[in-house]
């Protein structure tokens, strides 16, 4: 969509009730260290505005309320399945796509039968784990089952962010982690090796662009104000919502 296309969308009339309709389910894509807790915090700031108030959840559509305010206050639990699927992800490659597909079906039910308010939710651990396995092939093609997976994800009215960052703010991002002993097992692996890392940003960014027709979010030196007018793009919030 080009910038007079987006003015004109802006300058629309938005009623209270289409723009809560709009935002009953918003998903946060971007790859470790860009910064998608900072722009929920940022989105369910806009959208207060307006009178919506979105519950936040992390990992799955279906999980459960979360408060945390980052992703690095990891216990050990989360740490050690971590661990693990990096350990076993050679012997489980051939298996990993269908495996998400009931995965991404399987959130998607339960969310369908709980559903009871706005939800937000940061990240998504299939979505994650299918830009992993598609940075390990160049030549990744997605299967069709896959392929329809998502598009029943996006149909449930979702609406989704991708968060991108330059390569060097994310990597110094990172070695800050690692500095503060808050740094994962996947921060590690993909500093580790930088060129997988951006093959699976660049798969990450295809999943949530092409799939699920995300908007992009910059969340590096443009600041918070650049990411502002981009959510008033998205979600006009004017003074008739104040």
């Amino acid at each position: 969509m080009n910038a007079r296309k987006l003015q004109e969308s802006a300058a629309e009339p938005r009623t209270r009730a289409s723009l809560a309709n709009d935002c009953r389910l918003v998903l946060i894509l971007g790859t470790d260290a860009s910064g998608k807790d900072h722009v929920a915090r940022l989105v369910m700031r806009h959208l207060q505005r307006a009178g919506i108030f979105l519950e936040k959840r992390r990992g799955w559509l279906s999980a459960p309320a979360c408060a945390a305010d980052s992703s690095e206050h990891k216990g050990p639990g989360r740490l050690f399945a971590e661990r693990l699927f990096l350990r076993i992800y050679p012997f489980i490659a051939w298996a990993l796509p269908t495996a998400l597909t009931l995965c991404i079906l399987a959130d998607v039910l339960i969310y369908r039968l709980l559903r009871r308010r706005p939800v937000m939710v940061v990240s998504h651990t299939a979505l994650r784990l299918l830009a992993f396995h598609m940075g390990h092939d160049d030549a990744f093609r997605m299967p069709a089952h896959l392929g329809k997976a998502l598009a029943t994800l996006r149909g449930q009215g979702l609406q989704t962010l991708f968060v991108t960052t330059e390569r060097h703010v994310r990597l110094g991002r990172i070695q800050d982690r690692i500095r503060r002993d808050k740094v994962d097992h996947f921060d590690l692996y993909m500093a580790r090796r930088p060129r997988h890392g951006e093959r699976v940003t660049d798969a990450l960014e295809r999943i949530a662009v092409d799939f699920l027709h995300a908007h992009t979010i910059r969340n590096d030196a443009h600041g918070d104000a650049h990411i502002a007018l981009a959510l008033h793009e998205i979600w006009p919030v004017g003074r008739s919502y104040l």
